[in-house]
């Protein structure tokens, strides 16, 4: 059916959704249903045409993406075709003479290791290596059509602090990795960023100053603008902020089709961005990890829908094991389903004609270029680089993100919000030691260093002592809620208290309720716990607080006293009285979390 029906039905004028929006709201302001973003714009409920006549036009190779996936092993290699991989990431670095990753010392053995998924792109990651294999990793674009090398000098300044070359001779080695149809040899990786807390108009900004500067030391070693543009692709980060995370994709693809085209006209629509997109480490749990799955799947679908060229998903499980098949395969089918279920690889740009996402785009564009244009006002990347600024904004950026999750004005659950106390990863003992020694590392570089440090970091670092403490074969410190009073009041405060303390692994005991104070002290004198916390109302606190204070020091004088909430006129002589803490909403919880492991657990 041809036919049309839209004017078999009334229009619908903005000021009538608006007053619609405005009567469900029942009185609350229109500042209720708007939100603000992480760089600082408003985005309002819904948008029409109105607010964007003309839409952009979002440039891509080729419809669809590719499902991909890293390995790190040489027998990882094998049957991956089989799995539903269509693309692979060998990853093989070197450090000191010694090799991380896959082994890959001669062009035989990365020739070999290529021949198991033959046929399909192949994404080789061997760092400052890269430029030494040139002649080898090109040879594989007969048998695998696409073939990405990630030679990236500036990445890997920011991982190590050195360029791990000269300096003069990048743009030589620029020149040596470009010419081959079919393989770009420098990467861009700006999903360290995103690993190291930067938010997501910064990560647009950086990857396309960054992208210039490589772009221009192309041309000065002599590269043609079609040359360098063909020889460069993006590393890109992939977060949890659903439709912001689609509109970036956009944002990069149509900023670098204007870039490309102030160079050449027209180049930026024959040459649009070559995007891989991995999910970052840096919304990923260890505590409650199958919440992962979810992170992971989402952030595929903004991926998806946004554009990305290659996607790869991390599995569920990488925060705390390296025994991933499970984690694996679940990462896999999530972008399955995508595809064979949802058909979204169907659609050239599935976001286009969302005035909700067009406006967003907008938006989004346009804050990234302002920064982007601030620096190359100071130098370009390069030059922010070696000034430090760009290190010193992302490390900013991620201490905000850190406070806000310790103050849960942030929420990840299963670290800071709905934990699950009983959940035990003693595994992670040893991934912590070795991230406390990187961010202990002291040695001078050039470079200011960034640190990739999942935002949850320091609530595993804390929690993580309960459950080696429990693995030495002691008992987790147990935490009595001693509910009294008003119902109401001491149940939502129990709920909190227990949500609160649960996130350092404690055992936790709730009760139906006391009719003295004595009575629940008793209760937890029997138990042997070390915390109790008094949940009650703030009016009837001023009754219980004395004698809960003195009941515990007869009772239990060596354990913690705490009080559920933050009642001001009282807390002065709660203070005086030896309450030890105040477990209420702007308490910073890994401040908590360190001063009670510090007391019950030991450093």
């Amino acid at each position: 059916m041809n036919e049309f029906l839209f004017s078999d039905f009334p229009e619908v004028s903005t000021e009538d959704w608006k007053n619609q929006i405005l009567k469900d709201l029942k009185g609350s302001p229109w500042d209720k249903v708007t939100w603000e973003t992480e760089e600082g714009f408003k985005i309002e409920p819904f948008y029409r045409k109105e607010d964007l006549p003309v839409l952009p036009r979002v440039f891509k190779r080729s419809p669809g993406w590719k499902v991909t996936e890293s390995v790190t092993t040489n027998s990882e290699t094998n049957s991956l075709i089989n799995h539903g991989v269509d693309a692979v990431v060998l990853v093989s670095h070197e450090e000191n003479g010694t090799q991380f990753g896959c082994k890959i010392s001669s062009a035989s053995e990365l020739e070999t290791l290529a021949k198991s998924n033959q046929g399909i792109p192949l994404i080789v990651s061997l760092a400052t290596r890269t430029p030494k294999f040139t002649e080898s990793l090109k040879k594989l674009v007969s048998s695998h059509n696409t073939v990405l090398g990630d030679f990236d000098p500036y990445g890997t300044a920011l991982l190590c602090g050195e360029l791990g070359c000269e300096e003069n001779s990048i743009g030589t080695s620029f020149a040596s990795l470009s010419g081959t149809k079919g393989f770009a040899g420098v990467g861009i990786h700006s999903l360290y960023l995103r690993d190291s807390g930067a938010s997501i108009g910064q990560e647009l900004a950086y990857s396309l100053s960054w992208g210039v500067d490589y772009l221009n030391q192309h041309l000065d070693a002599g590269v043609s603008i079609e040359g360098a543009a063909a020889n460069l692709w993006f590393w890109m980060g992939i977060g949890s902020d659903y439709f912001t995370e689609i509109a970036k994709f956009r944002v990069m693809r149509i900023l670098w089709t204007e870039i490309l085209n102030a160079y050449k006209p027209g180049l930026g629509e024959t040459l649009p961005a070559l995007i891989l997109a991995q999910t970052s480490n840096f919304q990923y749990t260890a505590y409650d990890p199958y919440v992962n799955m979810l992170r992971g799947t989402t952030a595929a679908m903004s991926a998806v829908i946004g554009g990305a060229d290659f996607i790869s998903v991390s599995p569920f499980d990488s925060e705390y094991t390296t025994k991933q098949e499970l984690g694996k395969r679940i990462a896999r089918n999530a972008q399955l389903l995508l595809r064979y279920e949802s058909f979204l690889d169907k659609v050239e740009d599935p976001a286009s004609g969302s005035y909700y996402l067009e406006v967003l785009t907008k938006k989004l564009a346009e804050t990234a270029w302002e920064k982007f244009q601030t620096i190359e006002k100071e130098g370009g990347f390069g030059a922010c680089l070696k000034k430090g600024t760009i290190q010193k904004e992302i490390s900013a950026r991620a201490s905000k993100k850190r406070e806000a999750l310790a103050s849960k004005k942030e929420i990840l659950l299963g670290t800071n919000q709905y934990p699950l106390p009983t959940e035990r990863h003693a595994e992670l003992k040893d991934s912590i030691q070795e991230t406390e020694k990187r961010l202990s590392y002291s040695e001078k570089s050039t470079y200011e260093r960034l640190v990739p440090l999942r935002l949850s970091y320091e609530f595993d670092k804390w929690r993580n002592q309960t459950d080696l403490h429990v693995a030495s074969g002691k008992k987790a410190p147990k935490v009595f809620l001693l509910t009294i009073g008003d119902l109401t009041m001491r149940k939502a405060r129990a709920g909190f208290s227990s949500n609160f303390i649960g996130c350092l692994g404690y055992e936790i005991i709730d009760n139906l309720g006391f009719s003295s104070v004595k009575e629940g002290v008793a209760k937890a004198k029997e138990l042997g716990s070390e915390m109790v916390v008094l949940c009650s109302s703030d009016e009837e606190y001023a009754t219980y607080l004395p004698e809960f204070v003195s009941e515990m020091k007869s009772q239990l004088p060596g354990s913690w006293k705490l009080l559920a909430g933050y009642p001001k006129d009282l807390v002065s002589q709660a203070e005086s009285l030896g309450i030890d803490d105040f477990i209420h909403m702007k308490r910073n919880l890994v401040g908590f979390m360190e001063k009670a492991q510090t007391k019950w657990i030991g450093k």
